[in-house]
């Protein structure tokens, strides 16, 4: 009786503790490294463009020219453009997280020239997830903007797309040039971590479990 009371106890202590905070990242290479050289025109590894006008840019580069994204490199889409690739190794019905951090390019050098406020669309398979949402400069060293959206899998592949636009400007019918920033993308599956409290309750049953049995092998 002494053994199944401590096996019951630690299948339930190893149920509380046995969530992942997170799985595997499925984005290739969600932090568009390494910054291409000169303007950071060109092809970024993992995404497919729309553009020439797109490319990566660390914090030396000229698109890049305000905020804090919390890594070295950021993808830009210049006036109309998009980064996408192919999301392979999904569960179909599962659910995952989409994350990303947004910015748009300040454009203080090139002022009004070049600093027009870009809009995000984010699609998996063609469907919206996000936007059409305008992306304004954080300014200075803040942190980009933080975005997290949830979906479900329909297939083991799903295409992600980040489009952007620029207004067209009524005289010309020319788009303006403004430029979004993304980086640190990540698609993932997550587990809900208990809290303390929740733990606190789990330790509580399984003790009074354990006296429950004890206070019965003592009758017997």
């Amino acid at each position: 009786m002494r053994l199944c009371v401590i096996a019951v106890a630690g299948m339930l202590v190893f149920a509380g503790f046995s969530t992942a905070a997170k799985a595997d990242d499925f984005v290739t290479n969600g932090n568009f490294a390494p910054a291409n050289p000169g303007s950071g025109y060109g092809a970024v590894t993992g995404w497919t463009e729309a553009t020439s006008a797109q490319g990566s840019n660390s914090s030396a580069g000229p698109f890049w020219d305000n905020g804090n994204p919390g890594v070295s490199t950021v993808g830009f889409i210049q006036g109309d453009g998009s980064f996408s690739q192919t999301l392979t190794g999904l569960t179909p019905g599962t659910v995952y997280t989409l994350s990303f951090v947004d910015n748009a390019r300040l454009g203080a050098t090139c002022s009004p020239a070049c600093d027009a406020t870009p809009t995000l669309t984010v699609l998996l398979n063609g469907g919206t997830l996000i936007g059409p949402t305008a992306v304004d400069p954080v300014g200075g060293s803040n942190p980009f903007d933080s975005v997290s959206i949830e979906f479900i899998a329909l297939s083991s592949s799903e295409v992600l797309d980040f489009s952007s636009m620029t207004p067209t400007v009524p005289t010309t019918g020319l788009g303006e040039d403004g430029t979004l920033l993304l980086s640190d993308v990540d698609v993932s599956t997550t587990t809900v971590v208990p809290e303390p409290s929740s733990l606190m309750l789990l330790g509580t049953g399984v003790l009074g479990a354990a006296g429950m049995m004890r206070r019965r092998l003592l009758r017997s």
